[in-house]
């Protein structure tokens, strides 16, 4: 049996490894973030806001876009869905809800290091994933609440 550690420096000293998981990493990350914009924008058009392109790349893009988004729309009660959500809708605010969650429990609990951080971002996915599923995609966090929005 291999150890981790001499697999890790085969990887790490193998500059085709090094591409292929650099590029993982990135469209696992771009994944995330076009859902999430994605996901801004088609509830955004659904909902009747004005500039939903726009909302969508500044809430995928800058830090503050996505929470200035949720303030707007829960703020204005009239902005109920003029249409239900689709399967896609819900598949792109599932993957993108425990993308974030992910994201944001691996910046607060991995070590300062970018390594420790993807690890624990993937571990998190791994257990925050079927959780958005549950709560999101199947509608769990209706029935929690016991409303319809």
């Amino acid at each position: 049996m291999v150890p981790v550690a001499s697999m890790l420096t085969v990887v790490v000293n193998s500059p085709f490894a090094v591409v292929v998981l650099t590029a993982s990493v990135v469209a696992f990350q771009a994944s995330i973030l076009i859902s999430l914009g994605w996901w801004v924008a088609r509830d955004a058009s659904a909902r009747g806001f004005d500039h939903t392109l726009l909302l969508g790349t500044v809430s995928a893009l800058t830090p503050i876009g996505l929470p200035y988004y949720l303030y707007m729309r829960y703020r204005t009660a009239d902005q109920t869905r003029q249409r239900p959500a689709s399967k896609t809708d819900r598949l792109l605010s599932t993957w993108a809800s425990a993308g974030v969650a992910a994201f944001l429990t691996s910046a607060v609990l991995a070590p300062p290091d970018p390594f420790s951080q993807l690890f624990y971002e993937l571990a998190g996915l791994a257990i925050l994933l079927p959780c958005a599923y549950f709560l999101v995609y199947r509608g769990g966090y209706r029935r929690i609440r016991g409303s319809n929005t």
